[in-house]
């Protein structure tokens, strides 16, 4: 699956991603009495409407992504109390994509018809992006629908050419086509566990729910192994979202049968707390580190797991947003504007983050003096070379496809998320060798 976007009748813009962001307090005001020049759908002189499309409402987990819809919202309110955006109110349309590939698809038609871009979203079945590829400007042009999620797992969506996330490989996608793929994981966390201990093995936890979700975490887990973490047993134990403690039976067991030191939760935080609870009922004691992916870093992990989840690891990739967001300036905005640290996840800090990079590409644009529309937006994403939304995550190379090198680990110690590493305030591990480059054969065909 080649990177490919249609750019104008003449020719395809060229290849993905770009990000940067600016704080809330340089959000762009008309610059003296002129509106900036804008001409295409979704804007008028006096608005510039985004789509978010998120999976909220579904029976199989309800409100899934409530928090990224409140983080882009949260984000346009507070830019238009300082005077919005191109000298223009940000108007937000929320759509619901409800965890059905049908109606995301429908809400790509509905959001190439009535706004400028799509930003903040996280649609799990983004699986087929046509609309999106084909979507017209106002003039009938096939440019595309800029679209900056906060999530993207699915390769159609993440390799369409038009996505710009801030997180996540998008690197591969230049061998999407061809067998093997080359895959470009985050391993700072594995390196990090591996500095305290050298000898450490043990199991691996891989969601089965999504295959897009499970090529995500199989690139990550393998640059563990590859590191000198072997797996015990079968090393990889599938696991659905939805399993109960009694399905984390039989991998507690092989963690006592083999003495494992290790333990790697690659799914939901769900899944980490019964791995806990299931290890304390069969009295399991070897395991010094409990390791879990930054979907861990969660409130709801805490009060969901108590006493039992004390001293569990998690990686983030933004700065740890319960114990520093007031370090910030840009986050401390952000996060008042959502009403507390309480209201907030790493879901919506994504959305968040996603937010300010539409901002900062909207704000490249008018200052050029260019007519802003969605090709210029997308020719300022091109040009986006060093993005860390305020601080808010290392600096990200997204022109090029790259993933951020930069890490934090936190640990829960007395019930709370505290940052062990680095130690230091605001900074980040941003060593390139914390991004692994390994071969795996992960598509059909």
């Amino acid at each position: 699956m080649k990177l490919s976007r249609v750019a104008s009748t003449a020719a395809v813009l060229g290849t993905v991603v770009v990000l940067m962001a600016s704080t809330l307090a340089g959000a762009s005001a008309p610059t003296g009495s002129q509106t900036p020049k804008a001409d295409d759908v979704g804007i008028t002189d006096d608005e510039i409407r985004i789509a978010v499309v998120a999976d909220v409402e579904n029976q199989l987990v309800p409100g899934l992504f409530q928090a990224s819809v409140d983080g882009v919202r949260a984000w346009a309110k507070g830019v238009n109390q300082q005077g919005g955006l191109a000298g223009r109110k940000v108007v937000v349309d929320f759509i619901d994509s409800h965890l059905s590939p049908d109606d995301a698809r429908n809400a790509i038609i509905k959001a190439c018809s009535d706004d400028f871009a799509m930003v903040g979203g996280q649609a799990l079945f983004m699986n087929n992006v046509d609309d999106m590829v084909a979507c017209p400007n106002k003039e009938g042009q096939p440019v595309g629908l800029p679209d900056l999620p906060g999530l993207a797992l699915e390769p159609a969506q993440k390799c369409s050419g038009l996505t710009y996330v801030a997180t996540g490989d998008q690197q591969y996608c230049a061998t999407a086509d061809e067998h093997p793929q080359t895959y470009y994981p985050h391993q700072g966390d594995f390196r990090y566990y591996l500095k305290q201990e050298k000898d450490l093995h043990g199991v691996y936890t891989v969601p089965t729910d999504l295959k897009a979700t499970r090529d995500s975490v199989i690139p990550q887990v393998q640059s563990g192994v590859d590191l000198g973490i072997e797996g015990d047993g079968d090393g990889f134990y599938d696991t659905s979202a939805r399993a109960t403690q009694s399905a984390m039976t039989p991998i507690i067991r092989v963690v006592q049968d083999n003495d494992s030191n290790f333990v790697y939760n690659g799914n939901a935080f769900g899944l980490m707390v019964f791995l806990r609870k299931e290890a304390k009922l069969q009295g399991v004691d070897s395991v010094k580190y409990w390791a879990c992916n930054q979907g861990c870093y969660d409130r709801e992990f805490l009060s969901q797991g108590g006493a039992d989840v004390e001293d569990t690891y998690a990686v983030t990739y933004t700065l740890p947003f319960y114990s520093e967001y007031k370090s910030n300036p840009t986050m401390k905005k952000l996060v008042n504007q959502l009403g507390g640290p309480d209201q907030i996840n790493a879901n919506g800090i994504a959305s968040l983050v996603a937010s300010l990079l539409f901002q900062d590409a909207v704000e490249n644009v008018v200052k050029t003096g260019d007519t802003l529309n969605r090709e210029t937006l997308l020719q300022s994403l091109d040009g986006i070379h060093d993005f860390d939304a305020g601080g808010i995550i290392g600096p990200t190379d997204i022109g090029n496809h790259k993933a951020s090198p930069c890490y934090i680990m936190s640990q829960v110690q007395d019930g709370q998320w505290e940052r062990v590493y680095p130690k230091k305030v605001g900074t980040f591990d941003c060593n390139k060798k914390n991004i692994n480059e390994l071969e795996l054969d992960l598509t059909e065909g």
